[in-house]
């Protein structure tokens, strides 16, 4: 329209452009109608092939200029995100920390805590997400409760929407579900449906190798058990508003019998912006495996396990 807009741009995905005005606020502009841009300040740039290039940033007749030091030069079109920052280790990560504790003494003595911790390194060309997820009940003395799981996967990217995970793993642990550590390790490959400021959907899977060392078993029986299996997940995070975060997360793994079956997690969940960094979490986690193995007094655990979280989270 051959007006000009004064402040900070803060990303493009998805072919749009956000932009900071003082006055208007973020402003979605579509990335072809941008006519001329000159950024004060560093931005990486991203193209859909070859290396990215960081500096300050001019779009003038269809081309990116890049004053990187070889003033590199990308066409407009093939420009697939800009983000802000110089190329250094600190701005690749992003994470969060939550957790509650909750302690009752009186009629009845108890213990309870979940801690919950997730970091992302992300970069134009690979992504690599660590999650870990741990539970634990005491009551009167007794445990009731007692799981961990830590996931990992590394993905890199073929262009700005598929991707590839020469590596998905997960170790996980529940004596209760008479497990006493079960590993996943396998490559995938993975699409990114959605891929803008607000909301972000993946799909992901492939084969994997599983083993499961149990608490108990049976006499006669093996401690553990191995299989191929079929992993695949999803994931799906949007910005409903400027303070409040939704997420929802489905997993699942197609084993053998032997080490437990079919099992799944599912989590969907919300956080609501408090103060700074500081948020409130709430989420719902339901856990399934078909086939429980029997303890070594013949009873199976119960298949499904459903949780209700409540608590504080820092995210940086």
């Amino acid at each position: 329209s051959g007006e000009w807009l004064g402040g900070r741009v803060v990303a493009l995905y998805d072919r749009t452009l956000e932009f900071d005005s003082e006055q208007l606020g973020i402003t979605a502009i579509a990335w072809d109608d941008v006519v001329e841009l000159r950024t004060a300040r560093v931005l990486q740039v991203r193209p859909l092939e070859g290396t990215p290039a960081a500096g300050q940033v001019i779009v003038r007749q269809g081309r990116v200029s890049v004053m990187d030091g070889r003033n590199t030069l990308f066409a407009q079109q093939a420009v697939v995100s800009l983000t802000a920052g110089e190329a250094g280790e600190a701005n690749y990560w992003a994470g969060e920390l939550s957790g509650n504790l909750n302690l009752q003494s009186g009629n009845s003595d108890s213990q309870r805590l979940n801690l919950r911790a997730f970091a992302q390194r992300r970069t134009v060309q690979q992504r690599i997400t660590l999650e870990y997820i741990g539970n634990y009940d005491r009551t009167d003395g007794e445990e009731t409760q007692n799981n961990h799981r830590l996931s990992g996967d590394w993905d890199r990217f073929i262009t700005d929407r598929l991707f590839w995970s020469p590596l998905s793993g997960e170790a996980y642990k529940d004596k209760f579900q008479n497990i006493a550590y079960r590993i996943t390790l396998g490559p995938g490959i993975g699409y990114q449906l959605v891929d803008t400021a607000d909301t972000t959907w993946r799909i992901s899977g492939g084969p994997a190798y599983t083993h499961t060392w149990f608490e108990q078993v049976n006499a006669g029986e093996d401690d553990n058990e191995s299989s191929l299996a079929l992993l695949a997940k999803t994931r799906v995070e949007h910005a409903l508003t400027g303070n409040i975060d939704l997420w929802y997360d489905y997993r699942f793994l197609l084993g053998a019998d032997e080490t437990g079956g079919y099992s799944h997690r599912m989590e969907l969940g919300s956080a609501f912006d408090i103060i700074g960094d500081l948020d409130f979490r709430a989420s719902y986690i339901w856990d399934y495996i078909s086939d429980p193995i029997e303890n070594a007094q013949g009873v199976a655990p119960a298949r499904d396990d459903s949780q209700l979280l409540l608590g504080v989270g820092y995210s940086f």
